[in-house]
C-alpha cells in the first residue's frame, strides 16, 4: 500500500518520514502527516475512498484554552486545507465532531461553551451553518443516518433530531452519550446511570432503542463487580457498535476505588444482542469494536474494517484476521522533531489515535492522532497525524 502524499497545515508537504520502526509487515502508513509541529488530529469522517474530511487543531500561543482548528478534505490524493464554514469560531477552541452519511451529507459540529452549539452542513458543494436546537452548548455524540434523519446525544436524558427542516427534541427514559445505527434502520443510545443501581455504587450500564417510533431502556444483563469492591465501582458510558439489527455490541468496563480510595480499572467488558436477548460476551469476541488502553472506552462506531471475508481492526489497535489469531498492527515509520532529522531522542515518540474509522468500499482503516514526545524539555513536539491500515492485506 503507498502512502499519501503528506501535506502540512499551511499546505506546504512536508519530508517523507523516517524509516519505519523495526522489521513490522502489518504496519500503520501516513496519509497526512502535518508540519505544525504543535498541532494533533482530533476527528475523522470518511464517505469513500476518495472523499474524507478530517479537523487538526494548534494552541494558540498565549491562550491556554484556545485552539485554532484547520479544516482538512481527502480528494482521492492528499489531504488538503478547506475553507472553514461560515460562522465558525476557528480559534476559540471548543470540540469538535464530523459525521457523514454520504458526500453530500457532512455534519461538523463544535461544543463552545461561552457561545453554544455551532453546526455546518455540507450538502456536497457548499456548506452551511445550521440552527443548533435549544438547550444545549455541546454533543457527545452524533448519529448521521442521512440528511433528514441525524441524532444527537450531549450525555442527558434528552436527545435532538434534525428531519431535514428542523429540530425535534425527545425525552428519554436515561441520560445517554454514544449512538449509533444504520439509515433507514433502528437507531440504539448508550450511557450509565446517573445514581446507583443493583451492587454498582457509581452507576450502571444503560442502553436505549428506537424502533421507529418510541424511544425504551434495554433489559441487560447484571453486571456483577468483584469480592470487596461493590460499594465503590461504576460503569464507564457503554460504547456502541452496531453493524445489523441482530448484532449490536455495548462495551464498557468497570472503575471505581479499592479499600485504600485508589483509583481501580477492571479489565473492559461487552454486551451482546442477536436480535432476540442480550447475554454477556468478551470484547475479544467483538473484532470491530474494540477498546483503547486506559480508563476510557471511546465510541465503537465505525471503528473497524471489513474486506468483505470478515477481517476486523481492534482499537488497540490489533488486526483480527477472520480466521486467525489477533496480531499488533505495527507503529508508522519514525517522523522527524525540531531538528529536521530523526534524533536518538525522537525515537522515543509514541503514536497516541483518536479515533479509528472504516472507509467504505474498501478493506482499509483510518485513524486520526498524534505523534508525541514528551518528557524531553525543548525537543518536545506533537504532530497530528492521519494513518492507514489494509485490513484485508496482511495474512
Amino acid at each position: 500500500m503507498t502512502a499519501l502524499a503528506a501535506t502540512g497545515c499551511g499546505g506546504a508537504s512536508d519530508a517523507p518520514p523516517a524509516k519505519p520502526h523495526g522489521k513490522t509487515p502489518n504496519a500503520w502508513t501516513y496519509g497526512y502527516a502535518a508540519k505544525d509541529l504543535n498541532s494533533s488530529g482530533v476527528n475523522i469522517a470518511a464517505v469513500s475512498a476518495d472523499d474524507a474530511w478530517a479537523i487538526a487543531v494548534q494552541p494558540v500561543t498565549g491562550q491556554i484554552d484556545n485552539q485554532t482548528m484547520t479544516l482538512l478534505r481527502y480528494d482521492g490524493t492528499s489531504f488538503r486545507p478547506q475553507k472553514p464554514p461560515p460562522g465558525i469560531e476557528t480559534s476559540k477552541g471548543g470540540s469538535y465532531r464530523l459525521e457523514a452519511s454520504s458526500p453530500d451529507d457532512v455534519w461538523l459540529f463544535q461544543s463552545r461553551m461561552e457561545t453554544g452549539l455551532y453546526i455546518a452542513h455540507w450538502d456536497g458543494t457548499r456548506w452551511k451553518q445550521v440552527a443548533a436546537p435549544d438547550g444545549i452548548t455541546g454533543v457527545s455524540d452524533v448519529a448521521v443516518l442521512g440528511p433528514d434523519d441525524t441524532w444527537v446525544a450531549n450525555g442527558t436524558d434528552s436527545i435532538r433530531h434534525w428531519d431535514g427542516a428542523r429540530w425535534t427534541v425527545m425525552s428519554l427514559p436515561a441520560p445517554v452519550e454514544f449512538l449509533a445505527g444504520k439509515p433507514g434502520g433502528d437507531v440504539w443510545a448508550s450511557g450509565r446511570t446517573e445514581d446507583a443501581e443493583d451492587r454498582l455504587a457509581y452507576g450502571g450500564p444503560v442502553v436505549l432503542h428506537r424502533d421507529g417510533k418510541t424511544w425504551k431502556r434495554e433489559h441487560l444483563p447484571a453486571v456483577v463487580p468483584p469480592a470487596g469492591l461493590s460499594a465503590s465501582l461504576g460503569v464507564s458510558p457503554m460504547a456502541l457498535y452496531a453493524p445489523a439489527p441482530d448484532d449490536v455490541w455495548a462495551i464498557s468496563r468497570l472503575a471505581g476505588e479499592d479499600d485504600n480510595g485508589d483509583a481501580v480499572y477492571l479489565k473492559p467488558f461487552a454486551l451482546h444482542w442477536d436480535g432476540t436477548r442480550w447475554s454477556k460476551a468478551s470484547p475479544d469476541d467483538c473484532g470491530p469494536c474494540g477498546v483503547p488502553a486506559g480508563d476510557t472506552v471511546l465510541t465503537a462506531t465505525g471503528m473497524h474494517g471489513d474486506n468483505g471475508d470478515g477481517d476486523t481492526v481492534l482499537f488497540s489497535p490489533r488486526h483480527r484476521p477472520a480466521h486467525g489469531t489477533p496480531r499488533k498492527i505495527g507503529r508508522p515509520p519514525y517522523t522527524a522533531g525540531h531538528s529536521g532529522k530523526v534524533t536518538a531522542t525522537d525515537r522515543k515518540q509514541k503514536l497516541r489515535l483518536r479515533e479509528i474509522t472504516s472507509i467504505p468500499g474498501t478493506s482499509e482503516v483510518w485513524g486520526i492522532g498524534s505523534i508525541t514526545l514528551e518528557g524531553h524539555g525543548d525537543a518536545n513536539f506533537s504532530r497530528a497525524v492521519i494513518l492507514r491500515y489494509a485490513a484485508g492485506a496482511a495474512k
